[in-house]
């Protein structure tokens, strides 16, 4: 059974059509759902379900095991990644384990 899954928490970036319809998937089957919308009023009925209401993308995911992302474009997709308060400025940088130090 998917709550016996180590995962726990997901976040969730983009809630149109089809991601709103896996959001409230990942509610039913028992996780831990953060939910992050450019416009909020989509995610009213997730967090009326238990889903917790980020203020940005960074937020949703900041203790997330796992990060879902449903958005229409690539500008959107740059957006939510690499925007402000976007989801990879909370990852500190690492160095590529097949690049070498010079």
């Amino acid at each position: 059974m998917w709550t016996d899954f180590p995962m726990t928490t997901v976040a969730f970036i983009g809630l149109g059509r089809m991601g709103h319809g896996m959001a409230g998937r990942y509610l039913d089957a028992g996780f831990a759902v953060a939910v992050w919308n450019r416009s909020k009023a989509k995610a009213g009925d997730l967090i009326a379900r238990g889903a917790r209401s980020a203020s940005s993308p960074a937020d949703a995911a900041v203790e997330a095991d796992a990060i879902v992302t449903m958005v229409a474009d690539d500008e959107a997709s740059r957006a939510i990644w690499l925007g402000k308060d976007g989801v990879a400025g909370i990852f500190p940088a690492r160095r590529s384990p097949r690049r070498p130090v010079r």
